[in-house]
Protein backbone atom coordinates (compact mmCIF):
# COMPACT_ATOMS: atom_id res chain seq x y z
CA UNK A 1 0.00 0.00 0.00
CA UNK A 2 1.21 3.68 -0.62
CA UNK A 3 -1.18 5.68 -0.26
CA UNK A 4 -4.11 6.20 2.32
CA UNK A 5 -6.96 5.69 0.29
CA UNK A 6 -5.49 2.23 -1.04
CA UNK A 7 -5.35 1.54 3.33
CA UNK A 8 -9.16 2.77 3.08
CA UNK A 9 -9.92 0.24 -0.21
CA UNK A 10 -7.98 -2.62 1.47
CA UNK A 11 -9.81 -2.33 4.74
CA UNK A 12 -12.84 -2.50 3.14
CA UNK A 13 -11.77 -5.88 1.19
CA UNK A 14 -10.97 -7.44 4.74
CA UNK A 15 -14.32 -6.17 5.80
CA UNK A 16 -16.06 -7.94 2.82
CA UNK A 17 -14.45 -10.76 3.70
CA UNK A 18 -15.34 -11.24 7.26
CA UNK A 19 -18.75 -10.50 6.31
CA UNK A 20 -18.41 -13.29 3.98
CA UNK A 21 -17.20 -15.49 6.47
CA UNK A 22 -20.16 -14.65 9.02
CA UNK A 23 -22.70 -15.74 6.16
CA UNK A 24 -21.23 -18.86 5.42
CA UNK A 25 -20.88 -19.13 9.02
CA UNK A 26 -24.25 -18.80 9.82
CA UNK A 27 -25.72 -21.21 6.96
CA UNK A 28 -23.53 -24.22 9.39
CA UNK A 29 -25.34 -22.72 12.35
CA UNK A 30 -28.31 -23.55 10.59
CA UNK A 31 -27.76 -27.13 9.82
CA UNK A 32 -26.03 -27.43 13.50
CA UNK A 33 -28.54 -29.92 15.80
CA UNK A 34 -26.30 -29.46 18.78
CA UNK A 35 -27.77 -26.30 20.67
CA UNK A 36 -24.30 -25.45 22.28
CA UNK A 37 -22.06 -25.67 18.88
CA UNK A 38 -25.13 -23.49 17.34
CA UNK A 39 -24.86 -20.93 19.96
CA UNK A 40 -20.97 -20.84 19.94
CA UNK A 41 -21.31 -20.38 16.01
CA UNK A 42 -23.73 -17.48 16.23
CA UNK A 43 -21.37 -15.74 19.03
CA UNK A 44 -18.37 -16.37 16.69
CA UNK A 45 -20.55 -14.63 14.15
CA UNK A 46 -21.14 -11.73 16.37
CA UNK A 47 -16.91 -11.29 16.68
CA UNK A 48 -17.01 -11.48 13.14
CA UNK A 49 -19.61 -8.92 12.17
CA UNK A 50 -17.83 -6.31 14.90
CA UNK A 51 -14.55 -6.40 13.68
CA UNK A 52 -15.06 -4.49 10.45
CA UNK A 53 -17.19 -1.26 13.03
CA UNK A 54 -14.41 -1.19 15.53
CA UNK A 55 -11.12 0.65 15.49
CA UNK A 56 -7.80 -0.81 13.97
CA UNK A 57 -4.07 -0.57 13.50
CA UNK A 58 -3.22 0.85 10.12
CA UNK A 59 -0.59 1.57 8.06
CA UNK A 60 -0.85 5.60 7.18
CA UNK A 61 -3.16 5.83 10.26
CA UNK A 62 -2.11 4.86 13.48
CA UNK A 63 -5.94 3.92 13.95
CA UNK A 64 -7.32 3.34 11.45
CA UNK A 65 -11.00 4.27 11.06
CA UNK A 66 -13.81 1.77 11.24
CA UNK A 67 -16.96 1.01 9.16
CA UNK A 68 -19.35 4.19 9.99
CA UNK A 69 -22.86 2.37 11.06
CA UNK A 70 -24.47 5.58 10.06
CA UNK A 71 -23.60 5.27 6.95
CA UNK A 72 -24.78 1.98 6.53
CA UNK A 73 -27.53 2.37 8.53
CA UNK A 74 -28.83 5.77 7.87
CA UNK A 75 -32.25 5.51 9.95
CA UNK A 76 -30.32 3.78 12.43
CA UNK A 77 -30.65 -0.06 13.19
CA UNK A 78 -31.43 -1.33 16.81
CA UNK A 79 -30.15 -5.12 15.55
CA UNK A 80 -27.38 -3.29 14.83
CA UNK A 81 -26.19 -1.71 17.88
CA UNK A 82 -27.29 -4.94 20.19
CA UNK A 83 -24.93 -7.33 18.27
CA UNK A 84 -22.26 -4.62 18.83
CA UNK A 85 -22.89 -4.24 22.64
CA UNK A 86 -23.58 -8.10 22.62
CA UNK A 87 -19.76 -7.77 21.16
CA UNK A 88 -18.38 -5.32 23.50
CA UNK A 89 -20.22 -5.93 27.09
CA UNK A 90 -20.48 -9.92 26.98
CA UNK A 91 -18.56 -11.46 24.71
CA UNK A 92 -15.45 -10.16 24.15
CA UNK A 93 -14.92 -8.18 27.75
CA UNK A 94 -17.19 -9.54 29.81
CA UNK A 95 -18.16 -6.61 31.51
CA UNK A 96 -19.44 -6.82 34.82
CA UNK A 97 -21.90 -4.37 34.03
CA UNK A 98 -23.39 -5.99 31.12
CA UNK A 99 -24.47 -9.19 33.68
CA UNK A 100 -25.53 -6.96 36.59
CA UNK A 101 -24.43 -9.56 39.48
CA UNK A 102 -25.83 -9.66 42.74
CA UNK A 103 -23.98 -11.59 45.51
CA UNK A 104 -26.04 -13.34 47.59
CA UNK A 105 -25.50 -15.61 50.87
CA UNK A 106 -27.01 -19.00 51.79
CA UNK A 107 -26.53 -19.66 55.44
CA UNK A 108 -28.06 -23.12 55.05
CA UNK A 109 -25.52 -23.92 53.11
CA UNK A 110 -22.89 -21.45 53.73
CA UNK A 111 -22.76 -20.79 49.65
CA UNK A 112 -22.23 -17.49 47.86
CA UNK A 113 -24.06 -17.74 44.62
CA UNK A 114 -24.42 -15.40 42.30
CA UNK A 115 -27.24 -14.16 40.24
CA UNK A 116 -26.94 -12.30 37.08
CA UNK A 117 -29.00 -11.02 34.53
CA UNK A 118 -28.34 -13.66 31.22
CA UNK A 119 -28.01 -12.61 27.94
CA UNK A 120 -31.02 -13.56 25.93
CA UNK A 121 -29.69 -13.07 22.41
CA UNK A 122 -29.47 -16.49 21.57
CA UNK A 123 -32.54 -17.51 23.71
CA UNK A 124 -34.17 -17.73 20.09
CA UNK A 125 -31.24 -18.81 17.91
CA UNK A 126 -32.72 -19.21 15.12
CA UNK A 127 -34.72 -15.65 14.73
CA UNK A 128 -31.04 -14.18 15.80
CA UNK A 129 -29.60 -15.83 13.05
CA UNK A 130 -32.30 -14.68 10.53
CA UNK A 131 -31.40 -10.53 12.00
CA UNK A 132 -27.57 -11.11 11.67
CA UNK A 133 -28.17 -12.53 7.77
CA UNK A 134 -30.39 -9.51 7.42
CA UNK A 135 -27.45 -7.03 8.73
CA UNK A 136 -24.86 -9.07 6.54
CA UNK A 137 -27.04 -8.02 3.37
CA UNK A 138 -26.42 -4.57 4.02
CA UNK A 139 -22.94 -4.59 4.82
CA UNK A 140 -22.19 -6.18 1.84
CA UNK A 141 -24.00 -4.03 -0.40
CA UNK A 142 -22.72 -1.01 1.44
CA UNK A 143 -18.85 -2.61 0.87
CA UNK A 144 -19.55 -3.29 -2.87
CA UNK A 145 -20.52 0.21 -3.35
CA UNK A 146 -17.85 1.77 -2.33
CA UNK A 147 -15.39 -0.49 -3.31
CA UNK A 148 -16.82 -0.06 -6.57
CA UNK A 149 -16.41 3.68 -6.18
CA UNK A 150 -13.13 3.62 -4.78
CA UNK A 151 -11.89 1.04 -7.89
CA UNK A 152 -13.62 3.26 -10.26
CA UNK A 153 -10.94 6.17 -8.86
CA UNK A 154 -8.00 3.51 -8.65
CA UNK A 155 -8.86 3.44 -12.31
CA UNK A 156 -9.27 7.07 -13.06
CA UNK A 157 -5.86 7.69 -11.24
CA UNK A 158 -4.10 5.26 -13.55
CA UNK A 159 -5.24 6.46 -16.83
CA UNK A 160 -4.19 9.78 -15.55
CA UNK A 161 -1.42 8.85 -14.60
CA UNK A 162 -0.22 7.02 -18.23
Amino acid sequence: METQKEEEYVSLRLADGDIDNVIRLLKLAKTENDPTLKTLIVRYCIIEYAKPFKMSCGVFQKKFKALDASAIFPSGSPDHETLITERDQRIAHGDITAYKPKLHYWSELDIFPIVQRPSHLCDNIANIIVKIEALCSIVKCYLAERMTVMENEFREDIKNNS
